[in-house]
């Protein structure tokens, strides 16, 4: 049951990046768009480096790491 609600809430939040990214093409002017987003964010090293350590993260647990 814990596997139904975890994939489904990932389905669900996947749902809403491409609503959110449909959005921001069609609305520029209300919702940023992605790129300009990382372009704005990436401004920053403290920025830069939390991104690349999120990134690491993610490509450790999901990618790399081996599941139990």
């Amino acid at each position: 049951m814990i596997l139904v609600i975890t994939v489904a809430g990932y389905c669900v939040l996947g749902g809403l990046i491409v609503v959110l990214a449909l959005l921001s093409r069609s609305r520029p002017e209300r919702v940023i768009p992605f790129g300009e987003l990382i372009d704005r964010t990436i401004v920053s090293r403290s920025a830069r480096v939390a991104i690349i350590v999120c990134w690491w993260w993610l490509g450790w647990h999901f990618l790399f790491a081996q599941t139990v």
